[in-house]
């Protein structure tokens, strides 16, 4: 799944990012768009990957593909279903596991256009998996945000819309 970003910006604006050896990156909705084009970035520039996504064949197949397409990077997939508090909670304990910082969340997938229905946990589809979860995410994530800025200087967390 090549995705060609036809922009006369990003090129030039690529080139004036640093790298990022070393730092963690963890992002919500990779399977294409923004989401994709910041994890391969993110990856060409030295940085380790969380693609945090529910579990589906897009998922298994832009996985495959940012790894063909930055054979170098590092990636890891991460089962987060923003539709389920329960599995917000546990991607957050699996990182947790895993990592003792983070240097960017970047909370990015969304929906729009639904069918007006609730979650299991009693919330709009919309409005759980665009705010509510993002929002329990960074809750349980901040900590590991801190510890970074504490010993780099710097951490971030990026909200799309």
């Amino acid at each position: 799944m090549q995705i060609n970003v036809r922009s006369k910006l990003f090129s030039k604006f690529k080139e004036t990012l640093p790298r990022v050896d070393g730092k963690i990156f963890v992002i919500t909705g990779t399977t294409s768009g923004t989401g994709y084009v910041a994890a391969r970035t993110a990856a060409e520039l030295g940085g380790t990957v969380l693609l945090l996504n529910r579990k589906s064949e897009r998922a298994d197949s832009s996985f495959a593909s940012l790894k063909e397409e930055v054979p170098e990077g590092k990636f890891t997939q991460i089962v987060c279903d923003l539709q389920d508090f329960s599995s917000v909670r546990s991607a957050a304990d699996d990182i947790k596991r895993q990592h003792d910082k983070i240097y960017c969340l970047a909370n990015n997938a969304g929906i729009m256009a639904t069918p007006d229905k609730a979650t299991k946990d009693g919330y709009d589809t919309q409005m759980q998996t665009n705010h509510l979860s993002h929002f329990l995410l960074t809750a349980e994530l901040f900590p590991l945000l801190v510890a970074e800025s504490e010993a780099s200087g710097a951490a971030r967390i990026v909200n799309h819309s």
